[in-house]
């Protein structure tokens, strides 16, 4: 089930109103009021419009990631080979502040 505050957030972030995003959907203005409402859900193909359309990420949209009210896309994945890159530069940064932390101390105690 999709939580209305995550459609509330796509409905924002792409300027839209719940009555264009019915019609996307093939909704009535009264069904999709009862989908804002809570009091009912949307049908399992307005997930796969919202993530072909919008490009938003599945997990996003059905709660498992991220915040309600901060839409994720697919774009903003990062591929692993890219995170692993991104890691080591990491871990050199560290490895040379560390250096550098050790020869400030050296530094010090010899004054």
């Amino acid at each position: 089930m999709i939580e209305n505050t995550r459609i509330l957030a796509i409905l924002k972030a792409h300027h839209l109103s719940q009555t264009s995003l019915g019609k996307m959907f093939q909704l009535s203005h009264s069904k999709m009021s009862k989908v804002m409402a809570g009091e009912q859900t949307l049908p399992a193909d307005a997930a796969g419009i919202l993530i072909k359309e919008f490009d938003i990420h599945p997990h996003w949209l059905f709660g498992y990631e991220g915040t309600a009210d901060e839409v994720m896309y697919m774009k903003d994945l990062v591929p692993k080979s890219e995170l692993e890159k991104r890691d080591k530069v990491i871990q050199e940064l560290k490895n040379e502040l560390g250096e550098v932390y050790k020869q400030l101390a050296e530094e010090r105690r010899s004054k």
